[in-house]
């Protein structure tokens, strides 16, 4: 697998990539700098934090013993990403066994 790769528009390599048409572009490039990774694992807080975030981006990366894309986690912006771990403090103190 080639993992060395230039973006099409300005040259340059970075961690993630954007695929389009001709060939793979950079975040920078793609306007999708700004955002921060979240990884893949928690799935109460990936949906709150993509609720928050006006813009946000899924990680996939190809298996190739799998044959098809996996997803890695979310690129959210900064701010749904500080919001969001407050939010997920409110589901562990509310009881739905039906005990007061």
């Amino acid at each position: 697998m080639n993992r060395e790769w230039k973006c099409h528009r300005c040259g340059k390599t970075g961690d993630l990539l954007m695929m389009e048409n001709p060939g793979p572009a950079c975040l920078i490039c793609v306007g999708l700098n700004d955002l921060e990774f979240l990884p893949a694992g928690d799935a109460p807080l990936s949906r709150r934090t993509k609720a928050k975030s006006a813009r946000c981006a899924v990680v996939v990366r190809f298996s190739r013993t799998r044959r098809r894309y996996e997803r890695q986690g979310l690129l959210v912006e900064p701010l749904a990403l500080a919001d969001a771990p407050g939010l997920s403090l409110i589901g562990q103190f509310h009881r739905t066994d039906g005990v007061e």
